[in-house]
């Protein structure tokens, strides 16, 4: 009797670790699917600095074929002062799901186009290619190449090797916090690297790690990327460029505004917060007596705008809206309303 009960469990064990090990299945089934990130940067000791924190939003638009495969297509907006921003998306980024192995199509512009390398771009450019980039039945802590590919580049008359390559490891699965709760994620780390190839030896330039972690069926929760230089002087520049680190976390989406009358009202109005000291939410409450083109932006103490809440048209009426400010410092910050001609300003106290 002990058999056939081993069997089934062995049997579930198999079943319940291929799912877990199937890259699609980390990905969100349903079209329209947003992400919502909170976009922290790093200084050069990594430190994160969450008084210059910006936003980015990820959409889920389409499937169709892309370069030969088919792909989930995710439209990026990032750099945003806050999820209401009104502009368009400007990124995308392309995936594709076979088995065990999450692709991607990677789009390499890492360099500024301001340094004048001859060759360098169009080498980098030729990369642009398909990738088997997150490897989830790979096993743990062992390192997968993705792609090396050698150029000759000339200078002052010296013909060198140059050579990019791309690499990926998966390490053990960790329990990531979010503001959704507590997801136990696949971990990876990506290195893309450029370097000087001298006989069996690789001098580096530069390399960008990133570490993502992913949850099933919300894809990634959490990205990773440290401060790095970019070091020329092996090539015989001078030039050594700081590339600033950052870290992408899940936030939670904006609720925005939100229509609590339809009354016409007399005049433009802008009323106190509440609560007011805050910490680290607030509503803000207005009112319009006409349709009309509204902003709503924070400004610090100094006269700098540190967030735009919302801008846009909007109906007659009178209008709440909930503002999230615990990517600010504790201080003194003024709200302030543009209707047309007509500015109203309050100030209001954050109290962490």
């Amino acid at each position: 009797m002990k058999k056939p009960f081993f069997c089934i469990i062995f049997l579930s064990l198999i079943i319940n670790n291929s799912y877990s090990q199937n890259a699609s299945s980390y990905f969100p089934v349903n079209q329209g699917y947003k992400w919502y990130y909170k976009n922290t940067p790093l200084d050069s000791n990594n430190i994160p600095q969450p008084s210059l924190a910006t936003y980015r939003i990820d959409s889920f638009a389409v499937v169709s074929d892309y370069k030969g495969l088919i792909a989930n297509i995710v439209r990026l907006k990032d750099n945003l002062t806050s999820f209401n921003q009104n502009t368009p998306y400007n990124d995308t980024n392309y995936y594709n799901f076979q088995t065990s192995n999450g692709w991607k199509y990677l789009s390499v512009s890492m360099l500024p186009d301001t340094i004048s390398l001859p060759g360098i771009f169009s080498f980098l450019r030729s990369m642009e290619n398909w990738y088997s980039t997150y490897r989830f039945a790979q096993a743990v802590n062992s390192e997968y190449v993705m792609v090396t590919k050698d150029t000759i580049v000339t200078i002052n008359s010296q013909n060198l090797t140059l050579r990019a390559k791309l690499k990926g490891k998966r390490f053990n699965d960790e329990i990531v916090s979010t503001v959704n709760g507590n997801y136990t994620a696949k971990k990876f780390l990506l290195t893309f690297g450029l370097y000087l190839h001298a006989i069996i030896i690789d001098i580096p330039i530069v390399e960008l790690p990133d570490t993502t972690w992913f949850a099933q069926n919300v894809w990634m929760v959490k990205d990773f990327q440290p401060s790095v230089k970019v070091d020329f002087t092996n090539l015989g520049y001078p030039i050594s460029i700081p590339i600033p680190g950052k870290v992408y976390e899940l936030a939670l989406p904006p609720i925005g505004i939100k229509n609590i009358s339809s009354t016409i009202p007399d005049k433009l109005e802008l009323y106190q917060n509440y609560p007011n000291p805050f910490n680290p939410v607030t509503n803000i409450r207005f009112s319009v007596p006409r349709d009309e083109n509204i902003r709503l932006d924070v400004y610090n103490i100094l006269g700098a705008k540190v967030n735009s809440l919302f801008e846009g048209n909007l109906k007659a009426g009178e209008y709440s809206f909930q503002f999230d400010a615990s990517f600010l410092s504790s201080g003194v910050y003024f709200y302030v309303l543009n209707a047309g001609d007509v500015i109203e300003k309050k100030k209001m106290i954050l109290l962490k």
